[in-house]
């Protein structure tokens, strides 16, 4: 009975997060897609659909000193060492200087 359950978790989660990325994708208003960003302050949500909703809003012109400091600080708690992350580190500083 617990792993029927389990398993019917999963695919719940599984289409809201197919859902919630789907949205992302459609979704045009730079205002809405940063406020959804800065409300996960705690960044709950998972990696790859925070990462899809982070660079959107960066296509889109999201530039707020709040979502800059956010979208750095993400890359540069999350990704690999490399380039990206090294941009991602001076930015920051950039910002809080």
């Amino acid at each position: 009975m617990y792993e029927a359950e389990v398993n019917a978790d999963i695919g719940m989660w599984r289409d809201v997060l197919s859902s919630f990325d789907k949205a992302v994708e459609e979704c045009s208003d730079v205002d809405m897609l940063v406020r959804c960003l800065l409300e996960d302050d705690l960044w709950y949500m998972p990696f790859d659909s925070r990462m899809k909703l982070i660079e959107k809003a960066k296509s889109l012109g999201g530039c707020s000193l709040e979502f800059l400091a956010d979208y750095y600080s993400f890359k540069a708690a999350f990704l690999d060492l490399g380039k990206e992350y090294d941009d991602a580190v001076v930015k920051l500083d950039e910002l809080f200087q």
